[in-house]
């Protein structure tokens, strides 16, 4: 399909503790949401700031085994992402627009309502936001052919945050600088040609999924 690229911003609310298998101290809840994308939707109230609600501990840990099996990944991941964006704030609004649990931005709502095999058209249902969310970063992982399957996942994290169009330009440009080949670059390569942001992002989203997945396995 043609090419679309859109960045996702991300909110981790100041305070607000994160779920039922505890949040890991790690993530920062400070960092700004990230700007751009050539996507645009019309319809972002940027204004809007609702309540804030935290899944509950009998919905998050389900819902993420149902969209992680649904569109396989890993459902330690789908926790990570969802901690990372919004710390389990079903109702969480960046200063760039970006809602719901895992922080999509209306621009990315529309193209996954018209390329995906999910329908949002409520971004603060726990249900619709974490399958359209879920649904997407698989989209990434699938587009990011070729390259190393150790890394693969580090790539799509990177498209969710950072933008897929800056991930494979950034791959273009390390190959170019270095002759290496596409399955041979990695993250680390890469890195510095993305957002400080995205730099910062990636490596937390990983911890934070290897904290769950020990939780999960001592369960």
């Amino acid at each position: 399909m043609k090419k679309i690229f859109i960045p996702l911003t991300l909110l981790a609310l100041i305070g607000l503790s994160a779920c039922d298998l505890e949040m890991p101290s790690l993530v920062n809840s400070q960092r700004p949401g990230a700007t751009g994308g050539t996507y645009r939707s019309t319809t972002v109230n940027t204004s809007q700031r609702l309540p804030a609600r935290k899944l509950a501990q009998s919905e998050s840990l389900p819902l993420a085994k149902k969209q992680g099996g649904r569109f396989n990944v890993d459902t330690a991941m789908v926790l990570g992402v969802i901690t990372q964006e919004s710390a389990f704030n079903v109702n969480a609004v960046s200063h760039a627009g970006a809602q719901g649990l895992m922080q999509i931005m209306p621009g990315t709502v529309d193209y996954i309502n018209q390329k995906g095999v999910v329908r949002i058209s409520d971004p603060f249902n726990a249900e619709q936001n974490s399958a359209a969310g879920t649904w997407y970063l698989r989209h990434l992982y699938d587009q990011l052919e070729g390259v190393s399957s150790s890394q693969r996942w580090r790539f799509a994290l990177g498209s969710y945050n950072g933008g897929i169009g800056r991930v494979s330009t950034a791959i273009k440009k390390v190959q170019t600088a270095t002759g290496k080949a596409r399955s041979e670059v990695s993250w680390g390569d890469i890195a510095s040609y993305m957002p400080k942001e995205t730099q910062n992002y990636v490596p937390s989203v990983i911890s934070h999924t290897a904290y769950y997945r020990t939780q999960m396995a001592n369960r």
